[in-house]
């Protein structure tokens, strides 16, 4: 008898455990503290001529974004690139790129996802909401400069990944570009990952329990999340794949079966030397700047 007590109490307090565990790991992954960006020696508090405007998403969601124009001329620019921002950051955080763009006669529009800076939401859309929600962005730049003005992609960390799945979903044209900067390729393979590193158990069962929870509260299937998967669809978009050699949040390896993975159209890699996560434009801004000019070069844009 004793015995039996005993045991239906172990399980009792692993069910607990899974319990508190999962529901730790779902907020984690899905509803972070909001957090601002960290500062570095490359912020750029504003420029004279940008603004800030908000759409309206899909779920009513308001998306808003920073519009950086070429210049201030008043006329419509020629090219527009999207700056697409990392995990639980905003869009003040991919300042510090703008003027690689600027100077290449591109304007420049940085959304905040939604959940991050100054969009709503509730939780972060985890790249697969956030591929939706700039669709209203989308629709605003074609609104407002036309329907077949050419937009380059470039993102960082899970902005990266963002801009390649938006590049492949089919639901956008006039790409003529991307830029990924430490992008993951599966975000559940990154997930077991970071479970791994930063609680130190094993992904079964507490990750597979929150990756059900996410999709039956939030529509969001963390195993579908796959870019890798994806480039098959891209065709001939010319990419161009960075990675920190010294990233331990998102392994370079990642970027490599991305690389590997896209078969047709150009594409170059650049691995920086002793980048960590994000960090690849402040090691070296200027071989990092030159290395997106040769891309540019290459693909005459």
């Amino acid at each position: 008898m004793e015995f039996v007590i005993l045991v239906i109490a172990i399980i009792l307090f692993i069910v607990f455990m899974l319990a508190i565990g999962q529901k730790i790991l779902v907020g984690t992954i899905i509803r972070p503290k909001k957090s601002d960006p960290l500062p570095s020696a490359f912020d750029i508090k504003s420029f004279p001529n940008e603004n800030r405007f908000t759409v309206s998403s899909s779920d009513g969601t308001n998306i808003s974004f920073l519009y950086i124009p070429v210049n201030d001329s008043g006329l419509p620019p020629e090219k527009v690139v999207m700056l697409f921002h990392g995990y639980n950051s905003c869009a003040e955080s991919m300042r510090k790129y703008a003027r690689i763009f600027l100077d290449r006669g591109f304007s420049v529009v940085i959304p905040d996802a939604r959940y991050c800076g100054k969009s709503g939401g509730d939780h972060l859309g985890l790249v697969s909401v956030d591929i939706e929600d700039s669709l209203s962005v989308f629709r605003w730049i074609k609104d407002c400069f036309g329907p077949n003005i050419p937009i380059g992609l470039f993102g960082e960390s899970f902005g990266a990944s963002q801009a390649i799945l938006l590049a492949c979903s089919g639901k956008v044209d006039n790409i003529s570009f991307v830029i990924s900067d430490s992008a993951f390729s599966d975000l559940y393979a990154l997930l077991k990952e970071r479970v791994r590193a930063d609680y130190k158990i094993k992904p079964f069962p507490m990750l597979t329990v929150s990756r059900l929870i996410i999709k039956k509260k939030y529509g969001i299937d963390l195993k579908k999340i796959k870019p890798v998967a994806a480039l098959s669809s891209c065709e001939n978009i010319p990419m161009f794949f960075i990675h920190g050699d010294s990233d331990i949040f998102i392994l370079p390896q990642m970027s490599i079966d991305l690389y590997n993975a896209k078969t047709t159209g150009y594409k170059k890699f650049y691995l920086a030397e002793n980048a960590s996560h994000g960090c690849c434009f402040e090691v070296d801004p200027e071989l990092y700047t030159e290395k997106i000019h040769e891309f540019f070069n290459k693909i005459k844009v």
